[in-house]
């Protein structure tokens, strides 16, 4: 019981000398520059994303048109013959 009263105690200093430096003014002014910068890098790749959607998007339209007017050909080149 003394073994683990002492294990929990040194758990409980460690831990706060964890909460004692991350709200240091230096580690909340980094963190804060993390976040600012984690989200704009986010936004970029939503961008790139939408535009990667965007892209695929209208080579699928590209495609259904083409294979549509291949049909199409297709269509009235065996009813020719």
């Amino acid at each position: 019981m003394e073994q683990r009263r002492a294990e929990l105690g040194k758990a409980i200093h460690y831990d706060w000398l964890d909460v004692k430096e991350s709200i240091k003014p230096i580690n909340v002014a980094g963190q804060l520059f993390s976040g600012i910068i984690n989200e704009s890098r986010n936004v970029e790749n939503a961008n790139q994303n939408a535009l990667a959607d965007g892209l695929a998007k209208l080579a699928a339209l590209l495609t259904k048109y083409a294979v549509e007017k291949a049909e199409l050909k297709i269509s009235e080149w065996m009813n020719t013959k």
